[in-house]
């Protein structure tokens, strides 16, 4: 009898611990989408600000306007092709792990490590972001190129907690889990969002 309840205590922890990670898990995944979302309100509302102030003062705004439009129409463009990838599969089967293992990593990935057409797509769209990211800091404030660098430069190299060097893919790509591949395109995108509001901040600033 004793035994009998020893197991059934146990698997009722286990249940419960089950129960509890699903849910830190969902919170987690609710906390950043509404990050995201937030965010990108926050740039379109800041965009129609900056318009309304730039068809004032043309002249002052000209310049200012042409980079803006370009980095809003990268930062979209990868944004929009973030949000694709996502698309592939409901992301409830992801959070439950009702989908087949491996389904992400194999969107990015090729079996040998380099990355695949959609996975290459992905790197030409962040490179195309870095490029105008730089052109777009003509003033070269170092809160504009440390973010920069630090999170749209697929060229530099980055080491694991063993000192193994990675690309910025396998970095970035880390945890190769549908949920951990999930989850790091999403940062990606609040990355994105991040960095077209510090560009506002900036420009708004002069």
């Amino acid at each position: 009898m004793k035994k009998k309840f020893f197991f059934i205590s146990l698997f009722l922890c286990f249940v419960y611990s089950y129960a509890q990670h699903k849910s830190y898990t969902y919170t987690a995944h609710i906390s950043l989408e509404q990050a995201i979302y937030i965010n990108s309100e926050i740039v379109e509302g800041r965009t129609l600000f900056f318009e309304k102030q730039a068809a004032k003062k043309p002249l002052m705004f000209q310049k200012t306007k042409v980079r803006l439009g370009e980095l809003n129409r990268i930062a979209n463009n990868l944004s929009k092709f973030i949000v694709s990838v996502q698309k592939e599969v409901n992301k409830e089967r992801v959070l439950f792990e009702l989908l087949e293992q491996g389904f992400y990593r194999d969107l990015i990935f090729k079996p040998n490590g380099k990355l695949t057409k959609k996975g290459g797509d992905l790197k030409v769209k962040i490179d195309s972001l870095y490029d105008c990211a730089l052109g777009v800091n003509v003033h070269k404030l170092s809160q504009l190129d440390n973010f920069t660098y630090k999170h749209f430069k697929t060229d530099t190299d980055y080491y694991d907690y063993d000192e193994n060097k990675l690309d910025y893919f396998h970095y970035t790509f880390y945890d190769k889990s549908n949920y951990g591949m999930m989850m790091a395109m999403n940062y990606l995108l609040l990355d994105v969002k991040l960095f077209q509001l510090l560009y506002y901040g900036t420009i708004m600033s002069y």
